[in-house]
Order: C-alpha cells, then structure tokens, then sequence
C-alpha cells in the first residue's frame, strides 16, 4: 500500500484467476502482434493470433475470448495516452 492507503497498480490489477493469469500472459505473448489504426495509433492486438497461441499453450480459449478484449481495451488506451504525451 502507499501512503494514501491505496494499493500500488500491479497489485490492485493483478489477475485473481488462473484464467486471468492465462490472459495477462496472452496479452504479453501477443504484444508483438499489434494492430496499428491511422497515425501511428494503436488499435488493438490480432486477436486470431491471440487465440491460437491460447490453443497452442492449452489455456481456456472460451475464457481468453472473455478476458482478452477487455485487457486489449486497457493496452490501446495506455499507449495511445503514451503516444500522446509523446508527442507533446
């Protein structure tokens, strides 16, 4: 915890479930493999390659088809916010 009480980031958004594990792990594995929408932004990760490396590792594919969209919406966030103050 930190001063104000607060958990610190990582273990406030850590995963809780296997299957969340599985997933932050995709995502890591699946960094590489970014879509990349109009100047330069980032619009997402392949979620087909996403999905057959969550079959290749024997992961619950039905539970990264849940998991996976919503840490890819934290992930283009973060980078394009990241981008942004980039360019400023």
């Amino acid at each position: 915890m930190n001063e104000g009480g607060e958990l610190c980031p990582y273990t406030e958004h850590q995963p809780k479930t296997e299957e969340g594990a599985q997933a932050w792990d995709l995502m890591l594995k699946a960094s590489g493999q970014l879509r990349l929408g109009g100047m330069g932004g980032v619009a997402g990760i392949d979620m087909g390659v996403a999905l057959r490396m969550a079959e290749a590792l024997g992961y619950d594919t039905r539970a990264a088809v849940e998991l996976i969209p919503a840490a890819e919406r934290g992930m283009v966030a973060a980078l394009n916010k990241r981008n942004d103050d980039d360019g400023e």
